[in-house]
């Protein structure tokens, strides 16, 4: 079963060493992003993407969906650290986001789908939630033979085929796939 990050490691989250991460700015110059676009990052944790998106989207709105509310608690805090008035926290089951049908531009899926327990089911779950021609980012870890001191076990990882094969059974299309930064990949769909 996969395993949630826990709400103890949300520094590491928050500021990961270089070869755990990638820099948020080349995942924004890779998606159609405009800044007045409604995009939620799903999986937000402690907002470690939410604000750098967050930021880019001055003039319109950022979701920031957990299914930890000490997360979401972290990303508010942070966010008004900011004095960022346009992320609006949401409390999420893993598979059931409670926003409304078609209500999104874009959507960012990072480092999310290796966590969850049904990867299909949120993957379905995040599409519902894209306007027509929105767009979803999915970033994941790439697979690995080896364990490394950080990211996911091996095992739980996904393939860029697998995430790609995911959003073509629910009619998405790829725009884009490519390595973003030592350690992720990411797969940019269009509805």
């Amino acid at each position: 079963m996969p395993t949630k990050t826990p709400v103890a490691k949300a520094d590491q989250l928050i500021k990961p060493r270089l070869e755990q991460s990638y820099d948020p700015q080349s995942l924004i110059a890779l998606v159609p992003i405009h800044t007045d676009q409604t995009v939620a990052d799903v999986g937000s944790g402690p907002g470690w993407l939410s604000i750098p998106l967050g930021k880019y989207l001055y003039g319109g709105k950022l979701y920031a969906v957990d299914i930890q509310e000490r997360m979401l608690e972290m990303v508010a805090e942070r966010a008004a650290s900011f004095r960022m008035y346009n992320i609006e926290t949401v409390l999420s089951k893993e598979s059931s986001i409670p926003l409304d049908d078609e209500i999104l531009d874009g959507l960012v899926l990072s480092g999310t789908l290796n966590e969850a327990t049904r990867a299909k089911s949120l993957f379905k779950e995040c599409a519902r939630l894209l306007r027509k021609a929105g767009w979803m980012a999915v970033v994941e870890w790439l697979p690995s033979s080896n364990e490394q001191d950080f990211g996911p076990p091996a095992k739980q990882r996904l393939s860029m085929e697998a995430v790609v094969e995911m959003g073509a059974e629910l009619g998405l299309t790829r725009s884009r796939s490519r390595q973003i930064g030592p350690a992720h990949f990411v797969v940019v769909f269009k509805k």
